[in-house]
């Protein structure tokens, strides 16, 4: 499956323009409809004022699904979509997806655990991508607002910030990337140690009303789009004699 991540600000509903909140909203209600598509969530930052303030994640059954999707968007279907995806200051992501699971203080992949016997080096940002569904309380939103503020100020974090559900609350959406897997560990190991993250009973799981449960990472790799095509962002990442897959 094609896991799709889109980080972007939505402008002003009052500012002179047609892709509002509302838009984006209904066209990704109308992306959940399209052959192949397993989830598609809007999110928006739970933090005033930041920048990127909204997240568009989806999964694809496959490849193929996504860029017959991707060909309504630039063929007129999805107009709000194509605005703001296409536009540079979007930031997008494609991997294959591979949920995670917690055995022991350690993150494995699912198909993998109690498998593994190879362990690839550790290169390049860690992208972190975990959707869950929690009782929604004051105390929780208050507990999410003071770990954004206290993880940010470790040595490693590039990015951390918890999003929600636009049409449903408590439906959240955790975004983090690590300058390595060395800053990661040490934030793990960090939190594993912590009184208050060990003992934290504010997000309480509940019954997701829609899309998935998952807890995922990837080696971060940034696309954008130029000529009909989403390319790597890093011009020297870019293989044109052979297409691999996502990975």
């Amino acid at each position: 499956m094609l896991r799709v991540l889109h980080e972007f600000a939505i402008p002003d509903p009052g500012a002179e323009t047609s892709d509002t909140a509302a838009d984006i909203t209904a066209e990704t209600a109308r992306m959940r409809s399209e052959p192949g598509c397993v989830t598609a969530e809007l999110y928006r930052m739970l933090e005033p004022a930041h920048v990127p303030d909204h997240a568009l994640t989806s999964v694809w059954a496959s490849e193929p699904d996504y860029w017959r999707f991707w060909e309504k968007v630039l063929k007129g279907s999805y107009p709000a979509l194509n605005a703001l995806l296409t536009d540079d200051e979007a930031a997008t992501e494609f991997y294959a997806r591979s949920a995670f699971k917690l055995i022991d203080g350690v993150w494995g992949p699912e198909d993998l655990v109690g498998e593994r016997r190879i362990f690839w080096p550790a290169r390049g940002p860690v992208r972190i991508i975990i959707e869950t569904a929690v009782e929604a309380t004051d105390a929780m939103y208050a507990k999410i607002a003071a770990e954004m503020a206290e993880t940010r100020r470790e040595d490693g974090c590039q990015t951390y910030g918890w999003y929600e559900n636009v049409e449903l609350k408590g439906h959240l959406l955790l975004l983090e990337v690590w300058a390595d897997q060395v800053q990661y560990d040490r934030h793990w190991h960090l939190r594993l140690a912590s009184a208050a993250f060990v003992g934290d009973n504010l997000r309480r799981p509940a019954t997701p009303q829609r899309g998935l449960v998952s807890r995922e990472f990837y080696r971060q790799q940034q696309f954008r789009h130029h000529y009909d095509r989403w390319l790597p962002s890093d011009p020297m990442a870019a293989a044109t004699t052979i297409e691999f897959p996502a990975t």
